[in-house]
């Protein structure tokens, strides 16, 4: 009996120090949340209107997700956060919203660093670690705040592929996991969980299809934030420059001397400029990277039996990084190191912040060709712009034969009576001014500016020629900017090529 009083004693005492522990330290039970360090995320954004330049398409708001890692820092996505001009997250037990501002931001691989100055909103929160790359048919956890709720929704999904796609931010092809959790708008940037830590985060889903959907792996992200680590400074993954085709017929193997090598892809193209330019060539068979064989349909040994396309091998790889080619020229056996500087493709990827480039002469309004002016051709701009733009994206002139640095573009023409004729004009890739080639926007716009000559001749890749006469068209000009409120015959950029300053509005 004594015994079973003191027990008694002791569980009562034990339980009195609990409810008044939870009375008097409210704050702290409660903000103890398993997920507390699973964001979302409100974005105010305004974009540029890439096809009037000079203006914005006005404020718009999204919701997305995020999640805390160490350095009291934020990982979501690039998409999420872009053009943003207002962030706020949210916790899930603190109903408080807190202003957040963006650290760092990779575009190519859709990943974002936000942070909190004020140091009350990590208090308590215990940031993820970082997992391992999971293996195809385990389960993972994805945590966000889909559309259809203002709760953190969590589901399950199981790894059903491991491979190269192209990321629809940037179409830059990167290691992606697809797991059979659909992701949905309003998940983005959201963790993927294996075993309580990071191993992905939230990015993309298949709209066509039900519950595929993709995530940006940890290799991925740890590229990312090693990019970092230096200087704050994101350079981004770094690109070879090459296309490549199989060896697999055995005339052509003979053909070029390698029916005594194993593997091997045949070189088919380098771009201009790249890192490759100059050192490798076209008939070259590559045999391996960093001494890691490359097998005759372009793929090497990953992770037991899986293979993956070689440009894995160059995206682990960071900025102004030397990678060895081994690789075969004329039956002869090679090894070359290529520095892998930064490369820009002829269609420039998106940049988002930075307003777009544009030039205005006698109402013709001209810019540069970018993944930026073609996405505002909406959700399918790949299926609704024009072909000749398609053409230098995704068709034979990447390849970028006459080794152009820019491709420059008649946008719109603003109708005067010096352009009569041509107002109907739009979407032009331009090839000449005044009989000669067009290799830059730069070129472009100064030829144009100080030309002295008394017509201005412009000819387009679909056999368009424009002529305007060039006497008083500064005037002109300036007369038609009026008219259309245009504060500036040009941007930023271009005024510092022509030494003026762009009226602020």
């Amino acid at each position: 009996m004594c015994r079973i009083s003191k027990q008694f004693k002791i569980k009562t005492i034990l339980y009195f120090c609990i409810v008044l522990g939870f009375l008097l330290c409210p704050t702290v039970c409660f903000a103890i949340d398993p997920y507390d360090n699973v964001l979302k995320i409100f974005v105010t954004s305004n974009s540029m209107d890439y096809y009037r330049p000079w203006q914005s398409e006005g404020s718009t708001s999204i919701t997305g997700s995020g999640c805390i890692i160490s350095g009291n820092r934020i990982l979501t996505n690039a998409h999420v956060v872009s053009d943003h001009t207002f962030i706020q997250v949210r916790k899930v037990s603190d109903p408080k919203k807190y202003t957040a501002h963006v650290i760092a931001i990779g575009y190519d691989c859709d990943l974002a660093l936000l942070t909190v100055d004020d140091p009350e909103f990590f208090k308590g929160i215990k940031p993820f670690e970082m997992g391992d790359l999971p293996k195809v048919q385990e389960t993972v956890m994805v945590l966000g705040y889909p559309q259809g709720g203002d709760k953190i929704s969590i589901t399950e999904g199981v790894v059903s592929r491991i491979e190269i796609i192209p990321y629809v931010l940037s179409t830059r092809q990167l290691l992606a996991v697809q797991i059979d959790a659909a992701i949905n708008p309003g998940n983005s940037g959201g963790p993927v969980l294996q075993n309580g830590k990071l191993v992905g985060v939230a990015m993309q889903g298949m709209v066509e299809s039900q519950n595929i959907g993709y995530t940006i792996p940890t290799p991925i992200i740890q590229h990312f934030l090693s990019d970092l680590m230096n200087d704050g400074r994101y350079e981004g993954f770094p690109i070879l420059g090459i296309d490549v085709n199989n060896t697999e017929n055995t005339t052509l193997r003979n053909y070029y001397k390698i029916n005594d090598q194993e593997g091997g892809v045949l070189l088919t193209k380098i771009m201009p400029y790249s890192p490759a330019y100059g050192i490798l060539s076209i008939g070259d068979v590559i045999l391996a990277i960093d001494g890691i064989p490359i097998a005759v349909d372009g793929t090497f040994k990953f992770r037991n039996d899986e293979r993956l396309t070689l440009s894995h091998i160059i995206n682990k790889k960071q900025m102004h990084e030397t990678v060895k080619i081994k690789f075969v020229r004329h039956g002869e056996v090679q090894e070359k190191e290529i520095k892998l500087t930064p490369f820009v493709a002829l269609v420039p990827p998106p940049k988002y912040f930075e307003k777009p480039t544009y030039y205005i002469y006698g109402g013709l309004v001209f810019t540069v060709l970018s993944l930026d002016l073609m996405k505002s051709w909406g959700p399918k701009w790949w299926e609704q712009g024009p072909l000749d733009f398609l053409y230098y994206l995704a068709g034979t002139g990447r390849l970028n034969e006459r080794e152009r640095k820019e491709i420059v573009v008649l946008l719109q023409v603003l109708p005067d009576d010096i352009n009569v004729g041509y107002h109907n004009y739009q979407n032009e890739v331009v090839k000449k001014l005044n009989g000669k080639e067009i290799k830059s926007f730069k070129d472009f716009v100064l030829a144009m500016h100080y030309q002295t000559d008394e017509l201005t001749i412009i000819e387009t890749e679909n056999n368009t020629t424009m002529i305007l006469r060039n006497k008083n068209i500064q005037q002109v000009t300036k007369e038609i900017l009026n008219r259309n409120n245009i504060p500036s015959q040009f941007s930023e950029d271009v005024a510092q090529w022509l030494g003026e300053v762009v009226p602020q509005p």
